[in-house]
Parts: C-alpha cells; sequence; structure tokens
C-alpha cells in the first residue's frame, strides 16, 4: 500500500482504480470549452480499457466534439469500514460513429436513468488514472440510520 505523505490517504494503484470504476454505473464528465468548465453527472459503463458513455444532442456531446480531452470521476463510500474513496480518469473521448462499433457499445450494459432519447455514444480512451481511499474521519459509520 502506497500512502500519500501530505494526508495519509492510500493511493490507488491503476487495478484498483479499475476495479472501482466497474463497480459503479454513474459519475461525472468534467469538460472545458472556450475556457469555460463544465460538469456532468452521467451514467456510463467499462469495457476494454475505456469507458462508454450515452448521450443526447446537447451540451456534452458538443464539449466533447469541441474539445477531446475531458476527466471523469466517480467516488464512493463503504460503510463497513467508513472509508471512502474517488477515482478520476482523464483521456480521450470520441463521439462514435461507426456502425459497427455502435452495435458493440449498444450492446454494453449502460442504460440511461431517465426516459429521454441517449442515442449517441462516447467512448472516453482512458490515458491516466488516479484514486485515493481514506478514513471518512468526520463521518461516523451509524449516521444515517
Amino acid at each position: 500500500m502506497t500512502s500519500d505523505p501530505r494526508n495519509g490517504a492510500e493511493i490507488l494503484d491503476d487495478e484498483a482504480c479499475w476495479e472501482r470504476l466497474r463497480s459503479e454505473e454513474l459519475g461525472r464528465l468534467a469538460v472545458a470549452v472556450a475556457g469555460r468548465p463544465d460538469i456532468f453527472p452521467i451514467n456510463y459503463t467499462v469495457s476494454d480499457g475505456a469507458i462508454y458513455l450515452r448521450s443526447a444532442e446537447g451540451s456534452k456531446l458538443v464539449s466533447v466534439v469541441i474539445n477531446e480531452w475531458v476527466a471523469f470521476e466517480i467516488d464512493g463510500y463503504v460503510p463497513a469500514d467508513n472509508h471512502a474513496w474517488s477515482v478520476v480518469a482523464h483521456g480521450k473521448a470520441e463521439l462514435l460513429g461507426n456502425l459497427e462499433i455502435e452495435e458493440y457499445v449498444a450492446g454494453l450494459p449502460l442504460f440511461p436513468w431517465n426516459t429521454s432519447p441517449k442515442n449517441r455514444f462516447i467512448k472516453i480512451d482512458v490515458l491516466e488514472l488516479s484514486g485515493r481511499s481514506f478514513v471518512a474521519e468526520g463521518r461516523h459509520p451509524h449516521d444515517n440510520e
């Protein structure tokens, strides 16, 4: 285990980061267009070392087309051991247009949480992962009971 000397948090290796990415289905996509940052909650899935998203037409899609460099973040809390964690992926996003690739992605477990049509697919080729796990000092495991 490697610890961050500044705060004692456990630094997660790539394998642990991918494990957490596979365990969740909702994350946040961070983009920047014309120097203006924006962030979008979005459901996702992981396959073959990439993150896949579904999107409707709109600002997320436009952002990815204009600037392919993105960040993607997830986090979680494990009440059993009072640990919180966070994973950030940096990479290049690509709007998928090849029918064969779109059919592959359509077969992945990637389902929108609302009923609006989300018929465009985005792939994030992950180039860098970072993650941290730490005791949630300010939280008590039974606070929500």
